[in-house]
């Protein structure tokens, strides 16, 4: 059976997520760790079986959808509200901030600063992905800082339509136009209409009718369509797919039926997401950290300790307490996996050169890498930032703490 066979690739990398997850666990680590190191055991980088990239990213969107839509079953809108100051300010307070730290970093290494505002672009958006996986797996979704992290993610994800102009703009000077500029706040404002105002009205309402049949497949289809749709229909408006799928989710949570959706997708979302991580896994090469180990470890520490200290700042910045805001900082201290496409255009239009790809991609990453053992640790990065003169000052509470 050839190896690019669906079956083939399906089974290996299942069974090494398996395999190499059980090691995890019996290291004591997160199963994220293990599903990560899967990817780079059926990857190209390594010798032996080398599983179809195509076809692992394939399921690994879909994974994504399910992952991002099951997330938003479990969210009610009128909870998110709570947060909307934190998740609009704040997120776009830290997008700015990271930016501009980015860009000084680029041009410290020698990059011209169009190329050094890419760099910081590239790195200011988190993985909603990585860190909504690590919230649901400690069962800390709910948490205080786990609804500030989903608010700013969220954010960040609605800010990559107007920073994807802004890099195309980059890219192609000629095409800057005032109706590009409005057909892009035009996508915005569709997305939100429809996610936040048609939606909670629409799909509970479609899903009342498809229950009444009292076909539990039909009601699974339903789910899956409303998942899948909501993915594809925010990827026509040139916006991720996780907001889409999220968005619908939020849209199923306003209904009767959230609780049953959320239990009947629980196997569906672990299965397809284990492939998004199996994907990451596979795009690291650990030849690179051998050959650029110095410039990589600059990379990373920009990436995880810039990002780690800006999150919480902002959040400390809109009154929250030490600790809650460490926790926010330690979840959304990675880079997401759309500056993997966006670096790769970059490259391809010349505004970054291949070492400075290589150390965006490294420090990428290797950030996701090191999520899950940062999350770990985070009551002990708490521990260890409040003995720290500069980040107990830093960090100090001003006012009432609300951790």
């Amino acid at each position: 059976m050839p190896e690019s066979s669906f079956a083939v690739n399906f089974f290996a990398a299942v069974v090494a997520a398996l395999l190499m997850g059980y090691v995890a666990h019996r290291l004591h680590l997160p199963p994220m760790v293990g599903y990560l190191l899967a990817g780079v055991v059926v990857g190209p980088h390594t010798p032996g079986f080398r599983s179809d990239e195509d076809l692992i990213r394939s399921l690994a969107e879909v994974g994504v959808s399910f992952l991002l839509f099951a997330v938003g079953t479990e969210v009610h809108l009128s909870r998110l509200r709570r947060f909307q100051r934190v998740g609009l300010l704040g997120g776009t307070l830290q997008v700015v901030l990271t930016i501009g730290l980015g860009a000084l970093i680029g041009r410290s290494v020698g990059s011209e600063w169009t190329a050094a505002f890419f760099f910081g672009s590239l790195v200011a958006v988190s993985s909603t992905t990585v860190a909504l996986k690590l919230l649901l797996d400690k069962g800390q979704l709910d948490t205080l800082h786990g609804r500030i992290s989903l608010a700013i993610l969220l954010m960040q994800d609605l800010l990559v339509v107007p920073l994807m102009l802004v890099l195309s703009v980059l890219a192609t000077p000629s095409d800057s136009t005032p109706l590009t500029i409005l057909l892009a706040l035009a996508k915005v404002m569709a997305l939100l209409t429809a996610g936040l105002v048609v939606g909670p009205r629409l799909i509970p309402h479609l899903l009342d009718r498809i229950a009444s049949t009292g076909s539990q497949e039909l009601f699974l289809f339903a789910a899956i369509s409303i998942a899948l749709g909501g993915a594809i229909g925010t990827q026509l408006l040139g916006v991720s797919a996780a907001v889409g799928a999220f968005l619908a989710g939020m849209a199923v949570s306003q209904g009767k039926f959230s609780q049953q959706i959320e239990t009947m997708f629980a196997p569906f979302r672990d299965l397809f997401s284990i492939f998004f991580f199996i994907s990451v896994g596979m795009l690291l090469d650990p030849s690179i950290l051998s050959k650029q180990l110095l410039a990589a470890s600059g990379t990373i520490l920009l990436v995880v300790a810039g990002k780690f200290v800006l999150v919480a700042l902002v959040a400390k910045v809109f009154g929250y307490g030490r600790r809650v805001s460490v926790l926010v900082g330690v979840y959304l201290a990675q880079v997401g996996e759309l500056s993997f496409i966006l670096a790769g255009i970059g490259l391809g239009q010349g505004i970054i050169d291949a070492r400075l790809y290589t150390l965006l991609i490294t420090g990428a990453l290797v950030s996701i890498f090191a999520s899950p053992f940062l999350v770990q640790l985070g009551p002990q990065a708490f521990d260890w930032a409040s003995r720290r003169r500069v980040f107990s000052r830093l960090l100090a509470d001003a006012s009432a703490d609300h951790d």
